[in-house]
């Protein structure tokens, strides 16, 4: 296992570093995947699509913080696709072991809400509606959501609204309350921006597969990369959701009294 910082170079409007987007665009350019599945939305609610081309994948490049069903795609991706790759969070990936995927790409996760629920968030806390949301983003033990504000005759600038988690952790899925696994263990590389500087990626390279073609991009161009991530900060978040585990144990009170958790 090995951690790297790492950035595209591409003009890619991604949502930090757009590691995920290079690495998938060159899977798919160069027959290391044929199919992959991934998540677009319509008005931030997630919906997982079967991306072929580099270009399909650029409807996938935001995050969202709703839940979404990818492995449902995953038999009939399977069975109409030679080499399947799959983009989730480690719950997807955990699902994702049952099928012979030749990709695995995991994303950091602590926590995620229904639909609905987020949409209420956004209203109630920032007084926005959802449809002007332009990037949500959970970081440094804050909810942000950015907006662009007309400004003048034709420009816009950027609003940026956050709350501490604290304040809407308890609204979130209940699954994600017993959850154990914050940076995808199951995953060929895992994904996401903690430990890395702002614009940067955090990349737990799993297999030597994704290793070689971190290297290729690496000589190609394509990205950036350094050994510059705060490991500590990785861990820490993952120590957390390990704590999980007790409740777990306990899952025969968590059935009867949700409200105590």
């Amino acid at each position: 296992m090995k951690y790297l910082s790492a950035k595209s170079k591409l003009n890619i409007d991604a949502q930090d570093g757009g590691f995920t987007t290079t690495l998938l665009s060159y899977c798919l350019e160069n027959g290391i995947l044929d199919a992959v599945v991934v998540v677009g939305d319509k008005n931030w609610k997630p919906v997982a699509y079967l991306a072929t081309t580099p270009t399909e994948l650029l409807k996938s490049t935001k995050s969202k913080y709703s839940i979404s069903p990818n492995n449902k795609l995953l038999e009939y991706a399977t069975e109409n696709y030679d080499k399947v790759g799959l983009v989730g969070l480690p719950c997807h990936i955990l699902g994702g072991l049952q099928f012979d995927l030749t990709l695995k790409v995991g994303l950091f996760c602590t926590k995620n809400f229904y639909y609905d629920t987020i949409k209420n968030i956004i209203k109630e806390k920032f007084g926005v509606n959802i449809d002007e949301v332009v990037k949500m983003n959970i970081t440094k033990g804050k909810f942000v959501v950015e907006t662009l504000k007309k400004k003048g005759f034709a420009g816009t600038e950027k609003v940026v609204y956050e709350i501490p988690i604290k304040e809407i952790e308890k609204l979130c899925n209940l699954g994600c309350r017993v959850c154990t696994d914050f940076s995808a263990k199951y995953a060929d590389v895992s994904v996401g921006s903690v430990g890395s500087e702002d614009g940067w990626n955090t990349v737990i390279v799993r297999s030597k597969m994704v290793e070689d073609i971190i290297n290729e991009m690496v000589e190609k161009g394509l990205i950036e990369v350094k050994d510059a991530v705060d490991i500590k900060a990785v861990e820490k978040l993952e120590n957390i959701k390990k704590k999980n585990e007790e409740i777990n144990k306990c899952s025969a009170y968590f059935a009867v009294c949700p409200a105590l958790f």
